[in-house]
């Protein structure tokens, strides 16, 4: 366990935290595109460029961290369906 989640709310809180650092990064990258659009200069311009693309390894890398978080739901679901399905046929099985 690499972030000591052991339950599907631990997993909600979890993801709902990287979900909210993903949008501040976002948002602050936006701004340095922003920034970016306005600059009158050829430098000004490449500054705020380079300072946009700062936050593109840590935006990646929280998508695919709740992006996860959504595959594990998914499967952890289709699990609990599946053991369900079985339990109620060999409670089938077992009444006739």
């Amino acid at each position: 366990y690499h972030n000591k989640i052991e339950d599907i709310n631990q997993l909600d809180d979890y993801q709902q935290v990287k979900q909210n650092e993903l949008d501040k990064l976002i948002k602050e990258r936006k701004y340095c595109y922003y920034r970016r659009m306005k600059a009158t200069s050829e430098e000004e311009k490449d500054e705020w460029s380079a300072k946009a693309k700062q936050f593109t390894p840590a935006i990646k890398k929280l998508r695919m961290e709740v992006k996860a978080c959504d595959n594990i739901r998914n499967r952890s679901f289709k699990d609990d369906v599946e053991r369900i399905a079985w339990k109620k046929i060999k409670q089938r099985e077992q009444s006739r």
